[in-house]
């Protein structure tokens, strides 16, 4: 009787135990379930190079889950994210870093903040010659040297790339086609690179340029109101320089001011406001006006895309100037 009465009360108590572990399996099961689901969201966000589904996911995490951040895949993806939205924690965080994949994103930012000799100086510390050439494509394009980038970037085998770095050389050998004049070229190689990676934002944006360029004004607002979506978008200047030109040349005055506003809310920026009243200037024939305006915004930090954009008008000023000086001779 005794010994029923012990394998009795041994069998409740492993079943009891049982019980425990299941329930505390389920819970931690349930406890779980949402932070994956969100961690498999990032991997698809960054796979597909979708930024504003990174923001969103990004802000679920920092509110209701920081503990992720450790994880490897979540940590680069914030940084990914903060890269794209040209925040100066992705500077500091990136440089905490050796291998090449963030050697090259620093440099890509480095560019992109116009910080052309910390650029340079990143270039030897990439050890693959294939990440190396395509550095040094971006480079010679920002310098303008669009013949030599196109020779780096025709160079390399896209074999060896990662998915990313293959859509920077495609995006890279269409705006060096286009500042050459190429329009057709340049919309080839950006169709190769929407092929890869259709939500990324440097495809988008190269997109709204190809637009601005054809005078696709209806393509180049819906694209407009697409990227006014993404993250930081008040603090990319070059972005709110563009929506000025559109909004100037398609006359709306509200949207105008607005960016104007924006602008002059930086001391940096403020040059990029002085840029577009310039560019403003020049179209209704001021032409004094309009050469003042551009050479006090050449004495700011402008990016290399406008400072060369506000050159190239100077320089077309300085040439009508001479020849009105010319004619009034007669």
């Amino acid at each position: 009787m005794r010994r029923k009465k012990k394998r009795k009360s041994r069998f409740r108590f492993r079943n009891r135990v049982k019980i425990i572990l299941f329930l505390a399996t389920l819970a931690l099961v349930i406890l779980l379930a949402q932070p994956l689901w969100h961690v498999f969201q990032i991997r698809f966000a960054k796979d597909s190079f979708d930024m504003t589904k990174m923001a969103d996911e990004m802000t679920w995490v920092e509110k209701k889950a920081p503990w992720l951040e450790r994880i490897p895949l979540v940590e680069d993806s914030a940084l990914w994210l903060s890269l794209n939205q040209g925040e100066t924690a992705a500077d500091e965080d990136l440089l905490e870093h050796k291998d090449d994949k963030h050697r090259f994103w620093l440099l890509q930012l480095k560019l992109k903040n116009g910080q052309l000799t910390e650029a340079t100086q990143i270039l030897p510390t990439i050890s693959s010659a294939t990440t190396r050439s395509l550095a040094q494509g971006l480079i010679d394009m920002v310098q303008g040297e669009y013949e030599s980038a196109l020779n780096n970037l025709n160079a390399v085998s896209e074999l060896k790339m990662t998915k990313e770095e293959k859509v920077s050389r495609r995006l890279a050998v269409s705006r060096c086609l286009l500042a050459q004049g190429d329009e057709q070229g340049a919309e080839s190689e950006w169709k190769k690179a929407k092929e890869l990676a259709p939500a990324h934002p440097l495809v988008i944006e190269e997109e709204f340029d190809l637009a601005l360029v054809k005078a696709e004004w209806s393509e180049a607002e819906d694209l407009l109101l697409q990227m006014e979506q993404w993250p930081g978008n008040d603090d990319n200047l070059d972005l709110q320089t563009k929506k000025g030109l559109l909004y100037l040349t398609l006359g709306q005055s509200a949207q105008w001011e607005d960016v104007l506003e924006k602008l002059n809310q930086s001391s940096k920026g403020k040059f990029y406001r002085t840029y577009l009243l310039g560019v403003q200037k020049y179209q209704k024939g001021e032409w004094k006006a309009a050469q003042a305006l551009l050479e006090e915004a050449l004495k700011g930090e402008l990016s290399p895309a406008v400072s060369k954009d506000a050159n190239q008008a100077l320089t077309q000023l300085n040439e009508r100037l001479a020849a009105e000086k010319v004619l009034q001779k007669y």
